[in-house]
């Protein structure tokens, strides 16, 4: 028997909700950040583009893409260099469990408990994983 892991946006808000998104990203773009707030915008556009789930397969491998795009547009081309998506392979189940932390259903999300999935970005960093 299959379980439930997540209930994503309803499809007829997901436009809505991708407008914001998207439009969110445009200010952040425009804005001048200082590297902590770059990483936190960063991880946190990811988990919104993962939690709106507007995709039928691919959410994952998109959001780690976006966040990818996002830190080259604040950084520069040396940000490629960032292992984002080894520290995500390597330590999959907490990718996992840090997602389901913050709610499992949309409608009842608290990025409030947001902070261990945030700051998975900032732990690539570190040379000793």
């Amino acid at each position: 028997m299959r379980h439930i892991k997540y209930i994503a946006c309803e499809p007829s808000a997901v436009k809505t909700e991708w407008d914001k998104l998207f439009k969110y990203i445009k200010t952040l773009r425009k804005a001048t950040l200082n590297i902590k707030e770059v990483f936190y915008y960063t991880t946190f556009i990811h988990l919104v583009f993962l939690k709106i789930h507007p995709l039928h397969d691919g959410n994952g491998r998109t959001a780690r893409l976006i966040e990818k795009w996002f830190l080259i547009e604040k950084l520069g081309h040396e940000a490629i260099a960032i292992q984002l998506e080894k520290t995500y392979y390597i330590h999959k189940s907490k990718y996992y469990d840090n997602i389901r932390n913050i709610g499992l259903e949309y409608e009842h999300l608290n990025y409030l408990k947001a902070l261990d999935f945030l700051l998975m970005t900032v732990n690539s960093l570190k040379k000793d994983k």
